[in-house]
This record gives C-alpha cells, sequence and structure tokens, in this order.
C-alpha cells in the first residue's frame, strides 16, 4: 500500500514538472512572440502612408541639407542615416524614436570622415559603413576611394572601425577613376550573408556580390546577375526586405526607367533572383531616386529622391516612405 502510495505521489510530481516545464515554454513562447510583435507594431506614423512623403520633415529630412541611406537598428528604435550640408563631406548622423517622434540627430561618434551608407546585422552584434578614410598602409592613387569598415559591439558602444579585406575592398591604383574598385554599402541578409555592389577593376558596369562571414573571416564573392537582358545597367545600393522575397537596387538608365536613376525590384524564385521591374509611379518619377531600404519589420519602404535640374544637376536628397503594401509587389510580378 505504502509502495503505491509513492509510486503515485511520484507519478503526480513527475506530472506536474512535466506541465510546470511546458507551462514555462508556452510562456517563453508567447514572450518570444509579443517582442516580434511589438516590432511589427512599431509605426513611424499615427497615420496611414499610402504615398511617398518625407520621412519626419524638419528633423531627419531637412530642406537646406542631404540625406540618404537610412538604416534602422535591430529592435527599430533608433535609425542611422547619412547627411552632407552643401560643399562639406557627408557624416553619419543618428536619431532615437522615443514618444512616437524622433529626436534631433547628432553625428554618430565613429564618423570622423566622409562616411555614409550605415548598416547593421539582425542580431546588432556587427555595424558596417562606407568611409573615404584611408586604409593604412594602402594609399589611394586614383580620384576617389569608398571602402567598407566594420564595428564590433562592445560593452560601451563600437569597436574602433575597421576596413573589410581584399577582394571586398580594393583600393584604387593610379590612373583608375571612381566609381572603379569603390564599395560603400554591405546589406545583411542575415547575421553572416552579405550583399554588396562594386565595379571590379577592368570592368565596366556596377555588379551585385555575395560574401559570407563565418569564423572571423569574409568568404571570396560570389557574382549575382541576371536582372537585365544587358549585363551593362548598374546594379546599385542593394537592399531585400525582411521576409527575403524581393530585392531591390537602384540603377541608372535601365529599362522601363522615369528618371536618371530609378528604383527596380527582382522578385526570389526557387532558380534565384527573378528579372529585374521597376518598382513603380508611387516611387519612380521624373527625379532621382536611390538608396531603398526597409524598416525592419518590413512595413516601411524607404527611399531617397533629388529633383533633377537638368544638366547633371540635382537638388538636396531627402528620405521618403511609405508603407510596404501600397507598392503592390505581389501584383508587380503577376503581369
Amino acid at each position: 500500500m505504502v509502495l503505491k502510495y509513492n509510486f503515485e505521489m511520484l507519478y503526480k510530481k513527475d506530472q506536474m514538472n512535466k506541465y510546470a516545464f511546458l507551462l514555462a515554454m508556452a510562456i517563453l513562447f508567447v514572450s518570444c512572440n509579443q517582442k516580434q510583435h511589438s516590432i511589427k507594431e512599431l509605426n513611424y506614423s499615427s497615420n496611414r502612408v499610402d504615398k511617398a512623403i518625407p520621412f519626419a520633415p524638419g528633423v531627419i529630412s531637412i530642406k537646406e541639407k542631404s540625406e540618404f541611406d537610412i538604416m534602422f537598428s535591430p529592435n527599430g528604435r533608433k535609425a542611422y542615416f547619412s547627411r552632407r550640408a552643401p560643399e562639406e563631406k557627408q557624416k553619419i548622423y543618428e536619431t532615437d524614436f522615443e514618444n512616437g517622434i524622433w529626436t534631433e540627430p547628432r553625428v554618430s561618434e565613429f564618423s570622423t570622415d566622409r562616411d555614409e551608407a550605415p548598416s547593421i546585422t539582425p542580431n546588432g552584434e556587427l555595424f558596417f559603413f562606407g568611409s573615404e578614410r584611408p586604409i593604412p598602409d594602402q594609399p589611394n592613387k586614383g580620384n576617389f576611394d569608398m571602402n567598407i569598415w566594420m564595428m564590433k559591439k562592445q560593452d560601451t558602444g563600437w569597436s574602433d572601425p575597421e576596413p573589410l579585406p581584399h577582394p571586398i575592398n580594393d583600393v584604387q591604383v593610379e590612373g583608375e577613376e571612381w566609381p572603379s574598385s569603390n564599395a560603400n554599402f554591405l546589406f545583411p541578409l542575415d547575421d553572416e550573408t552579405f550583399y554588396y555592389t562594386t565595379m571590379t577593376r577592368g570592368t565596366k558596369a556596377i555588379k551585385l556580390y555575395e560574401t559570407k562571414y563565418t569564423n572571423g573571416a569574409f568568404s571570396d564573392p560570389i557574382e549575382i546577375g541576371g536582372f537585365f537582358d544587358d549585363e551593362k545597367y548598374w546594379i546599385y545600393s542593394p537592399a531585400v526586405s525582411p521576409d527575403g522575397n524581393y530585392l531591390v537596387f537602384n540603377s541608372h538608365s535601365a529599362p522601363g526607367g522615369l528618371g536618371g536613376e530609378d528604383i527596380y525590384v527582382s522578385k526570389r524564385t526557387k532558380n534565384g533572383w527573378s528579372k529585374a521591374k521597376p518598382i513603380g509611379i508611387k516611387v519612380n518619377s521624373k527625379d532621382e531616386e536611390s538608396g531603398p531600404r526597409f524598416s525592419r519589420d518590413g512595413k516601411y519602404f524607404f527611399f531617397t529622391r533629388a529633383a533633377n535640374l537638368g544638366n547633371y544637376e540635382f537638388g538636396e536628397w531627402d528620405i521618403f516612405y511609405l508603407e510596404t503594401e501600397y507598392l503592390e509587389l505581389n501584383k508587380l510580378f503577376e503581369q
């Protein structure tokens, strides 16, 4: 009788432990979902944004300066972007989203030269940006050279910037001119897979490349092509939607464009990326559009626009945005 009683008690205790474990897992699952849900519900506007409008006018987008290349922290509550005053070098600025508004932007501590195109891995551990600052012991002998630099997350902020290795960075040689051997933007698809674009020395087009970062080293880049029937068209400033379904980039005078610089989109297929299509008139115009980006949750689509004044003269660049759903990207590829 005692043995039976002890067995029943042990059985009940075991069942209670299993229940407690399952309950803990359920709470953890709900907690994680709530955390993701809070990011999905992060609204940068209290109103519906069904057409492209300036982003945070008077704070981020200001008339007297150019802003471009916006990127968000993993939780979406901090934004980094490039800002350039007339006749000055661009710097990277940062701002925080607090109580439904963006704080006054400030120059990032690491931005000490001509810096642009910030990006952060989804886990928040790595930060990349383009810079004209010289690479130690590798003097630039060309006319203009941008390279990609990396920082690692530390308890006190970011580590000192370090240049990425060759062949991602390739310092210009004597007689070389922009955009040859220039690289300024490394887009993270995840925490170890990256896209970037460059015109390799001796070629005539800026093309898209993929590299992986594992065990502290970058793999040899692999070219990704096939976006246009003619490979002469440039692929520049690539970004992939958070769901991984769409690749966006800008190109100059490519088929179907409305101005000089326009934004194009490609859809992921079982065989890779599809042929690119113009993203549509909600974004592209007779003016210049570039620097496409998505918010971390994919709710918003961002890009940069400057007025085309003719004779290769342009107005100041501003950051525009709208809700991604109004681009109707799925319908674009049903045509």
